[in-house]
């Protein structure tokens, strides 16, 4: 099944002020991540597109740099991001984000992109890549197991970050006492 027939590209744009707006660059999106947290608030930009919170944003220019995310909040985005939604009852909108961030999708994506320093590709070559789709059902089912895979490896970041923590204040810990002994004794 294509792309276009359970996925869309979003077009919507802001008019009006955009004060207190969440703004999303392409340097928000960070490579290889289903999520993202960062993003400007009233900083000058002259992006137009909006996106909303369910959302894929996909770094269209450099695809092989693998950007792109599902939005946990709505906004404005740079014209080189993509704006994809899932298409109601075609796809799990959780699923999708999977979908579209996954190595064979990025190489599609580099394949089709053109330009010379900074290639692009646009929605019109995306929408034609194809994806085998289980029932409706068994997407459910899928996105839960994905989603909670990616809760534990988000855990397991945590958890090894917090160590490094610890052992780092062990071994300055260690170091301050026997500094200070040394010292103390001379």
């Amino acid at each position: 099944m294509k792309l276009e027939e359970f996925a869309r590209e979003s077009r919507a744009t802001h008019k009006g002020d955009k004060s207190g707006v969440p703004i999303v660059g392409l340097e928000h999106l960070i490579p290889q991540e289903i999520k993202f947290s960062g993003y400007d608030v009233d900083t000058e930009n002259t992006f137009t597109k909006t996106f909303k919170k369910g959302q894929i944003l996909f770094g269209r220019r450099r695809a092989y740099l693998k950007k792109a995310a599902i939005a946990d909040f709505d906004g404005i985005c740079s014209g080189d991001i993509t704006v994809i939604e899932a298409i109601p009852g075609k796809v799990d909108p959780l699923l999708l984000p999977f979908i579209i961030q996954n190595d064979k999708f990025f190489d599609y994506a580099v394949s089709r992109s053109a330009g010379g320093l900074s290639p692009r590709v646009k929605w019109e070559h995306l929408k034609d890549y194809e994806f085998d789709l289980p029932p409706i059902e068994e997407q459910r089912i899928l996105a839960d197991k994905l989603w909670a895979a990616y809760r534990l490896k988000e855990s397991y970041k945590k958890l090894l970050t917090a160590t490094q923590e610890m052992v780092k204040s062990q071994f300055i810990e260690m170091y301050y006492n026997t500094h200070n002994k040394q010292t103390l004794e001379s």
